[in-house]
């Protein structure tokens, strides 16, 4: 399975090098045992120097206490600590582990309105399943290479919503010009 992984992980242009991958620690966040063995595998493939695992909320949050992490793949979870509670959890730290961690969601929920909730939580990038190797490295990728700055209002803490791919217009219309 692990050369199917690096196939895959091939097909997508890598931005980060074997050698910045390993100076990189994951914490993947999964309640199923193949699925988190799926995700490891993928990270193990890259390279990726420290990667640590939990099954559910609390042991996540007793890990990023005590461990220096770079991003989380998280799962939905099932209660009582679901996915997006732990990510509201991060963002509300004051401390440990620092709020503007890049937090890469991985669900099946599809619906908008659960789009829209992962996003109020504060996650970074939203991960559909089924997802293939490169677009985890993708998104993987993405957080690290691109971070988003964080903003704080009394609503919302979390990654900055807008995507700045290209320089704004500075051209104004007419009417403004007088």
């Amino acid at each position: 399975m692990p050369e199917m992984m690096t196939e895959a992980t091939k097909a997508a242009p890598l931005v980060l090098n074997k050698k910045a991958y390993g100076a990189i620690a994951v914490l993947v966040v999964e309640d199923a045992a193949h699925m988190a063995s799926l995700v490891c595998g993928i990270l193990k493939s890259l390279g990726v120097g420290h990667i640590y695992e939990a099954r559910n909320g609390d042991d996540a949050l007793d890990i990023l206490a005590t461990l220096p992490v770079d991003a989380i793949l998280i799962d939905d979870l099932k209660p009582p600590l679901d996915g997006l509670t732990v990510v509201k959890t991060i963002r509300k730290a004051q401390a440990k582990p620092p709020r503007d961690l890049p937090v890469i969601f991985m669900t099946s929920k599809l619906r908008k309105s659960e789009i829209i909730a992962a996003r109020d939580a504060g996650v970074t990038e939203v991960l559909s399943r089924p997802f293939s190797a490169a677009q985890l490295v993708a998104r993987l990728e993405s957080v690290l290479v691109k971070p988003r700055p964080l903003v704080e209002t009394a609503e919302f803490v979390g990654p900055d919503r807008r995507r700045r791919t290209k320089v704004p217009d500075t051209r104004r219309r007419l009417s403004d010009a007088s």
